[in-house]
């Protein structure tokens, strides 16, 4: 039994030694990537330090774009160059849900469907249950209204 165990730490460090080789690899060409990106003016992304490293790699491998982000020193020395900018999902207001009601009055049935579908299509999930909520009410206040009515006129 005691073989195995060291024959398993023989091979975990030998695969541990290649990790380090290829880490040390993508860090070496990242950062030359990067510097000769900077030297010649041209924008800072993952694809271009990917193609980049690419063209400068003696093997032409290169390295993946991904293997920028999960290599942290690589990531970091790119976030310090990086002239791209970082995703930032977008704010919309948020309106109370009984002010607006009287917004779904003006809907017109002969309405352009196509370009309705394209303004929902731009939502976030949460702007759409806002929505849907919001014209929920709406139904049921005019469900409401019409059952006062209706109940007006049988007196």
């Amino acid at each position: 039994m005691r073989r195995k165990s060291v024959s398993q730490t023989n091979e975990l460090e030998w695969l541990q030694a290649s990790y380090d080789k290829k880490k040390n690899r993508s860090l070496e060409l990242g950062v030359k990537a990067i510097d000769t990106l900077i030297k010649e003016g041209k924008t800072i992304s993952y694809r271009t330090v990917s193609d980049k490293t690419k063209a400068i790699d003696p093997e032409r491998i290169g390295i993946h774009q991904n293997t920028i982000r999960k290599n942290q020193e690589l990531h970091n020395h790119f976030l310090q160059h990086s002239t791209t900018k970082a995703y930032r999902p977008r704010k919309r207001s948020r309106k109370p849900l009984d002010d607006d009601l009287d917004a779904f009055k003006h809907i017109k049935q002969d309405r352009d469907i196509d370009r309705v579908r394209q303004r929902y299509m731009q939502l976030t999930k949460p702007e759409l249950v806002d929505l849907i909520i919001r014209m929920e009410q709406y139904i049921g206040y005019q469900n409401q209204n019409w059952l006062k009515n209706e109940f007006e006129k049988h007196r």
